[in-house]
């Protein structure tokens, strides 16, 4: 018989072993440490009493962890990892699970599901889509090393501040449904700094960026969470391009990558590539469902 239980009903060792069955067999296997499993929740804000167990008798054999966070003054969820161990797949379990998850964020009105899947497998994204959830866009993992050509002309028309993530946050600058991780939220605890255009003390445009560098040290590496245009008006594209180009520092030799980026604008992909960021084997699925 199957029944549903939160994990609070699992000690972290069981909820770990579970995970890691969970996954075996998948894409890209999720193997970390117990350690790290549980320091998940609090630095992805998961929450046990909102993640799903599926059992067969008293035996866990699937999960949903899931968080929920408040932005703008709406619930937004995150699926933080949905599976199911070896032996109990393709008895379609799967989407009994993912809907009891769904009917848990419910009773806590949440507003909206969402999560990211990775592009190449179409049978997790069609299982979702049978939930009800939709794709919205493309998430990309992009990379660069060396120099990238910069634009003083563009840099030279906007004021450019440099500022904590987490000064942005509910600020509207940036759009509220977004990625799980790549949310201002969220980039503070990796060290993430917004990167704001303001022309006549007004905001055009906006990156998060995460740089990697060792006090007294030359930056070695730096990654592109969001890139947002807060203004109609028509320079908002260059202020965009001012901002990628501070916040990914086009002038230095190092690694860049962009993690999850979801292309709202239409407008910073385009422009990276041109800048000769070149696309990973790696895209994920952004998908969605208001409940």
């Amino acid at each position: 018989m199957i029944t549903f239980k939160t994990m609070e009903h699992l000690t972290f060792k069981e909820a770990h072993e579970l995970f890691t069955s969970g996954f075996e067999g998948y894409f890209i296997p999720m193997k970390m440490s117990l350690d790290v499993f549980v320091a998940r929740f609090g630095n992805e804000n998961l929450s046990p009493a909102l993640s799903l167990i599926m059992f067969e008798e008293n035996h866990p054999i699937g999960f949903v962890l899931q968080g929920i966070r408040e932005v703008d003054g709406k619930k937004i969820a995150w699926n933080g990892g949905t599976g199911i161990i070896p032996a109990y797949r393709g008895k379609k379990l799967g989407i009994e699970l993912v809907e009891k998850a769904l009917h848990l964020l419910k009773e806590q009105d949440v507003d909206i599901a969402t999560l990211e899947a990775l592009s190449i497998n179409q049978p997790a994204i069609k299982l979702y889509e049978k939930a009800g959830y939709k794709v919205i866009d493309t998430l990309h993992f992009l990379e660069a090393d060396g120099e990238l050509s910069f634009d003083e002309e563009v840099a030279n028309e906007f004021s450019k501040t440099r500022l904590p993530a987490f000064q942005v946050i509910n600020t509207g600058i940036f759009p509220s449904v977004v990625p799980w991780q790549v949310d201002p939220t969220n980039t503070p605890r990796v060290g993430g700094e917004a990167i704001i255009a303001t022309k006549e003390n007004e905001v055009l445009a906006a990156c998060l960026v995460r740089t990697k560098q060792q006090y007294g040290g030359e930056i070695e590496g730096v990654t592109l969470f969001q890139a947002a245009i807060v203004t109609e008006k028509e320079e908002g594209e260059r202020a965009l391009q001012a901002v990628l180009q501070e916040g990914l520092c086009f002038q230095h030799s190092l690694k860049r990558t962009t993690y999850n980026l979801f292309d709202h604008t239409k407008k910073a992909l385009p422009f990276l590539q041109s800048k000769g960021i070149r696309n990973t084997d790696i895209s994920q699925v952004f998908m969605v469902k208001e409940l």
